[in-house]
């Protein structure tokens, strides 16, 4: 089955074509996810209860074994949907003797998907929306308070938010960050450059927590005290070495730091160390994988928002098209897609 013989296979029955290889719609009582997922698979998916793996996985597993054989397996996802993957290749009919039948499966199992919203956790839902490779019921109105409520904490950060609280958490949280590096060097004297990985996100989320303004200044200050926070951990490192070397006192130690701090052979040294090197070039992969993160700004969270919002599609009792309402319904007001933290 190719692309094209799968879209129509899913328009045939009514399911509503959410992407070239998605489709969703009402089957067998069940909102139900039917999904490309290559030449000889397709995957259908539903959202289902904490508790659900538990109780039917084994149950499931040997009907679809008995039903499909080997052309049919289950997987249990910890975000909270079930995916039973079909073989399209020894399925003829790979809807009526695939999907469905795998929902009838489930239905006779007694598997019944979650019925309240994802939001606020109350029945009478009226609308989905993604979660995992599945659909989850959620309310409309919820959605849209969702959006109402990352734009105005938006606008406060943009009018009350402080570069300068913002630099102090950054600051803090990169110390924060080096710390676990700092006690691996005194204690096992050893350097663990994965823990080098934590500290951009640690700086992130001191300036997210000092209030700093959510734009991409707080990306900017989280890797510059991110590579400070090094430059810190290897300074105290060499501070610690002179003070054991020495036989000094604490408080003799610390009276070193202002010429050492002022020394710029020291830092150039510092810069040249391999074990220095080493460490950046894991903050820098911190950086790239923690990049989702550090890299959002309010703009981000109000746009994820309305993404979710604009991903909706109607939930309720299915009409012969599969929906139970007008889809236009569910998309967001023009309005919404225009929003700007300046």
């Amino acid at each position: 089955m190719d692309k094209a013989e799968y879209k129509q296979m899913c328009e045939s029955h009514g399911l509503r074509m959410v992407s070239d290889i998605r489709a969703v719609g009402m089957e067998r009582g069940y909102l139900t996810v039917v999904q490309y997922a290559g030449k000889n698979s397709v995957s259908v998916s539903l959202p289902a209860q904490k508790g659900d793996r538990k109780t039917y996985a084994k149950e499931l597993k040997a009907k679809l074994r008995e039903a499909f054989g080997k052309s049919a397996s289950a997987a249990w996802a910890d975000q909270g949907y079930v995916t039973v993957f079909l073989n399209t290749k020894d399925i003829p009919d790979v809807y009526c003797q695939g999907v469905t039948a795998a929902l009838d499966i489930l239905k006779n199992l007694g598997f019944t998907v979650p019925d309240s919203c994802s939001v606020c956790g109350k029945s009478g839902c009226d609308c989905a929306v993604p979660r995992g490779a599945a659909y989850t019921p959620v309310h409309r109105a919820c959605l849209e308070g969702s959006v109402a409520g990352a734009q105005a904490k938006a606008e406060k950060n943009a009018r009350g938010g402080s570069y300068l609280l913002g630099a102090l958490g950054a600051f803090l949280g990169a110390v924060v960050g080096v710390l676990p590096s700092a006690l691996t060097i005194l204690v096992a004297q050893r350097i663990y450059v994965l823990l080098f990985i934590i500290i951009p996100l640690a700086s992130y989320a001191g300036y997210r927590l000092l209030k700093g303004r959510m734009n991409y200044v707080a990306l900017i200050l989280s890797i510059v005290f991110s590579v400070l926070g090094v430059y810190l951990l290897n300074f105290a490192v060499q501070l610690y070495y002179v003070a054991d070397y020495y036989a000094i006192s604490f408080s003799d130690a610390m009276s070193l730091v202002p010429a050492m701090l002022g020394d710029p052979e020291m830092w150039l040294e510092i810069s040249k160390d391999e074990d220095f090197i080493k460490c950046i070039l894991f903050v820098a992969v911190g950086i790239f994988l923690a990049w989702g993160q550090i890299s959002r700004t309010s703009k981000t969270d109000v746009k994820d928002a309305q993404g979710v919002l604009s991903s909706a599609v109607p939930y309720g009792q299915p009409q012969p098209d599969g929906f139970a309402y007008d889809p236009a319904d569910y998309l967001p007001d023009s309005g919404d897609t225009n929003y700007e933290v300046k």
